[in-house]
């Protein structure tokens, strides 16, 4: 058997635990050194019983690092940055999509009803630490009556030196509408 494409993402899946579901994987370059990373956003399984009016667990988040042959080591992990599928109002599933650009990955995320919400976190790799941090955070409201908005966005200086495991969305304001 040719190892092919598809041989690189079976071997993601392996970080996929049992029952879980795997929402989207995005690849791409983070560092300009031609080292491959892959977001992985995964859906775990709803608790037993979980009433109306009940949030289940955030998603996953897992940044897994490319190793050149086809391997994935897994580089960080973040359990706050994507809610789960209850928590995005009339808009419904609140996580929008993720994307891997050239030094930095983001993460997106919507919901509300008639004041609809979204927020573009921005993760950037520096090669010297080998690390993921924090870039900004664009926070954006609209009210879809009025067509009223307010957009923030907060740099890096703003937020703090924060590894993208440690990131609590909960740790930036929300933006409202006067």
């Amino acid at each position: 058997m040719e190892k092919g494409s598809g041989a690189h993402m079976d071997d993601a899946l392996a970080f996929v635990p049992s029952g879980a579901n795997l929402l989207e994987a995005v690849k791409g370059e983070c560092n300009g050194e031609g080292v491959e990373y892959q977001l992985l956003v995964i859906d775990q399984p709803l608790p037993e019983g979980l009433s109306p009016g009940q949030h289940g667990p955030n998603r996953v988040l897992l940044l897994l690092r490319g190793d050149g042959r086809g391997r994935w080591q897994l580089a960080a992990r973040n359990d706050t940055l994507v809610p789960c599928s209850t928590r995005g109002g009339l808009a419904g599933d609140p996580f929008a999509y993720a994307m891997v650009e050239e030094d930095t990955f983001s993460v997106i995320t919507n919901g509300g009803s008639r004041q609809r919400w979204s927020s573009v976190y921005t993760f950037r790799y520096t090669s010297a630490e080998r690390d993921c941090w924090v870039d900004t955070v664009r926070r954006k409201v609209v009210d879809i009556e009025t067509e009223e908005t307010c957009i923030r966005e907060f740099s890096a200086a703003e937020i703090g030196r924060v590894r993208f495991e440690d990131f609590d969305p909960a740790s930036v304001a929300e933006v409202t509408l006067p």
